[in-house]
């Protein structure tokens, strides 16, 4: 059995878990959540040979296999659990009620990603306004004691927002999701750098960090050239899914998650105060209210829970407290805000 703490009240536990499932988790919540005593409330993904089938069910096997609708989830009720199956198999068991102590199964052959990056953040999202702290899809750096935060929707320039910081000599506190309290402090949740090949270009001090020049000078060529191909209006039938598979090689080996240490990125100990939070958006003269009104809807967004899920349990289940208004989560946000030095808006 593996645990990890988080934060001030939180302990994640791996019950039974195989090995790449361990290795996920590791790679990111060590050292930072490093087990400690005392009582805590707790997140468990207990791993189980199959979870029983259910008639109960939204969405199917054929629907999710078509193309145009790959990603399609496929739910099923079995009581007070919501089984979600993963984009590459395998299936979770999903609590529709909260409590201090939530466990969730998983079979075998459940991707470790899936299990992470998909199911944890928001279980992660509601326990967070027990410790008056909420989750923003941000990323956020130390600079000389005072943190500078980039908040905004996926892929509008958070990272590089950090990584400027940090080819500044900043400290990493976090990237795509930061943690902020109340008081306008952002704590240290150093998850692995998500870096895609635009990073790269707009930060080349990185490349001999993660790659051998050549190889990515390769990388980027192959990836450049699969785009522009796929742009071309004759581009159709075989030789178009050729550059398809050219493109998603290319950027899958572009696209990765890297350790701060193994970029020589020194990652923050503390809660910082916020010295500029940066909503990347364009919209102007927004007061505080209806702003944080907007981060939390960022949030449901990246929430798997509310983007794939929520639809199916109203059907299926009905009302399930892991939904709810989002007024404390927005409270938090707002007095966060109004704590911080300077709050900007713009690209």
């Amino acid at each position: 059995m593996s645990e990890y703490c988080l934060f001030d009240n939180l302990r994640v536990v791996l019950e039974e878990a195989n090995d790449s499932v361990k290795k996920h988790f590791d790679a990111e919540l060590l050292p930072f959540g490093e087990n400690k005593k005392g009582k805590r409330n707790t997140i468990t993904f207990k791993e189980v040979e199959s979870l029983p089938t259910s008639n109960n069910v939204a969405g199917s096997d054929k629907r999710a296999s078509l193309k145009f609708v790959n990603s399609a989830p496929k739910f099923e009720l079995a009581e007070d659990r919501m089984y979600a199956k993963g984009y590459q198999g395998g299936r979770a068991a999903i609590p529709l009620k909260l409590s201090q102590n939530i466990v969730v199964e998983y079979e075998k052959d459940t991707s470790p990603a899936f299990l992470f990056n998909t199911i944890f953040p928001p279980l992660l999202r509601r326990h967070l306004p027990t410790e008056n702290k909420t989750l923003l899809h941000a990323s956020s750096a130390v600079i000389k004691g005072k943190a500078f935060v980039y908040c905004g929707w996926s892929h509008s320039g958070k990272t590089n927002g950090l990584l400027k910081c940090l080819e500044k000599g900043g400290e990493y506190l976090g990237d795509d999701k930061v943690i902020m309290d109340r008081n306008g402090k952002i704590h240290p949740y150093p998850l692995r750098i998500n870096l895609f090949g635009y990073n790269f270009d707009a930060n080349p001090w990185l490349i001999e960090r993660a790659y051998s020049p050549m190889r990515f000078k390769w990388l980027n060529w192959w990836n450049k050239r699969a785009n522009n191909a796929l742009e071309k209006p004759w581009n159709k039938g075989p030789l178009r899914g050729s550059w398809e598979s050219v493109a998603y090689i290319t950027k899958t080996k572009l696209h990765s998650r890297y350790k701060p240490a193994d970029l020589g990125i020194e990652c923050a100990k503390k809660a910082t105060d916020i010295e500029e939070f940066k909503i990347l958006m364009n919209t102007e003269n927004v007061d505080l209210g209806k702003l944080s009104y907007r981060l939390r809807s960022v949030n449901d967004d990246e929430d798997y829970f509310y983007k794939k899920m929520k639809a199916a349990v109203d059907f299926l289940y009905g009302p399930s407290d892991i939904y709810n208004d989002g007024a404390e989560e927005e409270k938090i946000i707002k007095d966060g805000l109004s704590k911080c030095k300077k709050v900007t808006i713009g690209r």
